[in-house]
């Protein structure tokens, strides 16, 4: 190939295919919400609005058993017309919790999430659950990568 039929890709784009801080760690939230099986989904509800988070892992026994989301308490407590201070949500929880290695890409986060139809996804290293990533992270990182970048 010629020097006149070599494609030069514009610096925008060469970045915007790098993988450079393109891992889950960089955006995950370290900061794990959880709470016990027995509590309830009123209970749940108030800590994600505490921690301003839209989901909460199930802890019992010191290990991690599932994961209630803002859409588990709305469509398995509210839309059933259950009583929210009355459910545990042992009884409403998502299991097995889905999670994704910590240093593989945000684009693949993205793909097994979609896979899923799920919008938290826990991070782990080497089978330890170590952080949380939300669609809203996953969306915080595409507007970076793809926004017009000041030089």
């Amino acid at each position: 190939m010629g020097m006149s039929e070599r494609i030069i890709m514009p610096e925008e784009l060469q970045d915007r295919r790098s993988v450079k801080n393109d891992e889950v760690r960089f955006y995950m939230k370290k900061d794990i919400v959880s709470v016990g099986s027995k509590a309830t989904a009123t209970e749940a509800a108030q800590t994600m609005c505490d921690a301003k988070q839209g989901s909460v892992l199930v802890e019992e026994d010191g290990e991690y058993i599932g994961i209630v989301t803002e859409g588990d308490i709305s469509k398995r407590v509210i839309a059933q017309i259950k009583k929210p201070i009355e459910i545990q949500v042992e009884a409403i929880m998502s299991q097995p919790i889905i999670s994704i290695e910590s240093n593989k890409l945000m684009t693949t986060a993205f793909l097994i999430m979609e896979e899923n139809r799920i919008r938290h996804i826990a991070v782990s290293e080497n089978d330890e659950i170590v952080g949380m990533l939300s669609i809203r992270d996953v969306s915080a990182y595409y507007v970076r990568k793809f926004s017009k970048r000041e030089k």
